[in-house]
């Protein structure tokens, strides 16, 4: 497609983000309670365009990540790539200040900026400034401008972990031809697995460029070690005979849930802790119980984690530990007994249930896991996790685990074998990566 023909199309996009910028616009002002909100502030100019101009003239590939679960997932890509391409420049760009403060973090040799709000002016100023030779997309990012300012300058891209759920794969299928149009836009795909590969193909994208290429998320290296847990739960005061259950990912109605049965098993288990790390952490300051700091009406004892660590750090006795930071769920994981993760009791689609696992902890979930359905099937072939219906199934589950050691501990083990059963995603991705960047981009004209 050429520059003549994109050009009309990109300005087409801006029309109809104008014609709705009467909801979008007021709508977003709202959320940032008239930009006052600092997660709405952050990186705004960035977003426009502002972006640090790059010096050289070294080749570049720009990956891009929305948030924290894809800069995770594309970390060890990023190192390896940087390892691999010689003389390339690897820059990251995320779409939230969680993500952004995690890449930071994680990556701090890495460019790191803010994705561009997809304007055709600020998308084009964002590829000036950054001058990319190839894109790649973690799991599913495509905006119609976005793709089309790479298509003009000739510049290939790649959709990375490919992951296409039903629900969008159903929604894009309603659009006909657009949804069609948009993903014939995308050069290259690597597929997580063969059904994801199966919605990409029936959306347009070509059979030839897509691959299955395993999940990044299964070649995770595991962030801590059992001393450091000792550690944490030394100095938390957990380091006794107490049993410790983490919530992980956690949504609204799931901490309810879990401080219920937390209050009918500690009579039988007084040495019972619970950590809950919810999904979102900037709701913690507006919800309750007790603002999840001090006491709720039930007199139950609620600690941020935020908080304790920067204070004398005492132990926390039957206080329930609130982890209120971003990017430290695995360490919490590493100090359970037991895991349940969240956003599978209510219908989100569940969380990544291997994070625990790859730990060799005892893995529970409810029924709502469509988002890691062939994860969730691994564990269960495995008899490496427990899948509870409804929190009457959950509460009994625990109860039986908190009384058998010997239960729990092969859970754990069964889990943390079927993790280590699946690697070499990151080596594949890297071997595609580079067929991609040695032949003419597919789709141009």
């Amino acid at each position: 497609m050429s520059r003549f023909k994109t050009l009309p199309l990109s300005w087409l996009c801006d029309l109809l983000y104008l014609a709705f910028s009467p909801v979008i616009v007021p709508g977003w002002l709202f959320l940032s309670r008239f930009f006052t909100r600092e997660k709405y502030r952050r990186g705004f100019f960035q977003k426009l365009g502002s972006v640090e101009r790059r010096g050289g003239e070294s080749r570049s590939l720009w990956v891009h990540a929305v948030s924290v679960g894809e800069v995770l997932t594309a970390a060890p890509l990023i190192e390896a790539l940087g390892r691999h391409l010689e003389g390339w420049d690897v820059s990251l760009s995320v779409s939230t200040p969680t993500g952004f403060d995690t890449a930071r973090k994680r990556l701090p040799g890495t460019t790191v900026f803010y994705a561009p709000i997809d304007l055709s002016v600020c998308v084009g100023r964002t590829f000036r400034r950054r001058r990319p030779d190839a894109l790649v997309l973690l799991e599913l990012e495509v905006w119609p401008n976005f793709l089309l300012a790479a298509r003009r300058r000739g510049v290939p891209v790649l959709v990375a972990n490919g992951r296409l759920s039903g629900g969008s794969s159903d929604r894009y299928v309603r659009t006909g031809f657009l949804g069609r149009w948009l993903f014939s836009l995308v050069d290259r795909v690597a597929a997580q697995n063969e059904v994801y590969a199966g919605r990409f193909e029936a959306l347009g994208v070509e059979p030839e460029r897509i691959e299955v290429l395993g999940n990044l998320k299964h070649d995770r290296e595991v962030g801590v070690t059992a001393a450091d847990a000792d550690e944490l739960r030394g100095r938390l005061g957990w380091s006794g005979g107490e049993r410790v259950v983490v919530g992980g990912c956690t949504h609204p109605g799931e901490e309810t849930l879990l401080l219920g049965i937390l209050s009918r098993l500690e009579g039988s288990h007084p040495d019972l802790r619970l950590v809950l790390a919810p999904r979102h952490v900037e709701r913690l300051a507006a919800e309750d119980p007790g603002s999840w700091s001090g006491q709720d009406a039930g007199g139950r004892t609620f600690t941020r984690w935020s908080e304790w660590k920067a204070g004398p750090g005492e132990p926390l006795a039957a206080s329930v530990l609130v982890v209120d930071t971003v990017g430290e769920l695995e360490r919490f994981y590493s100090i359970a007994d037991l895991t349940v993760v969240g956003g599978s009791f209510i219908p989100h689609g569940g969380h990544n249930v291997l994070e625990p696992a790859s730990l060799s902890k005892a893995v529970l979930f409810g029924p709502h896991t469509e988002n890691f359905a062939d994860e969730v099937a691994l564990l269960l072939e495995a008899e490496a996790a427990i899948l509870a219906a409804d929190a009457e199934e959950l509460e009994k589950a625990l109860g039986d685990l908190l009384v058998d050691g010997e239960e729990r501990s092969r859970l754990g083990e069964k889990a943390g074998c079927a993790f280590c059963g699946l690697s070499g995603s990151i080596e594949r991705h890297i071997q595609w990566i580079d067929r991609a960047l040695t032949l003419p981009m597919l789709g141009t004209n």
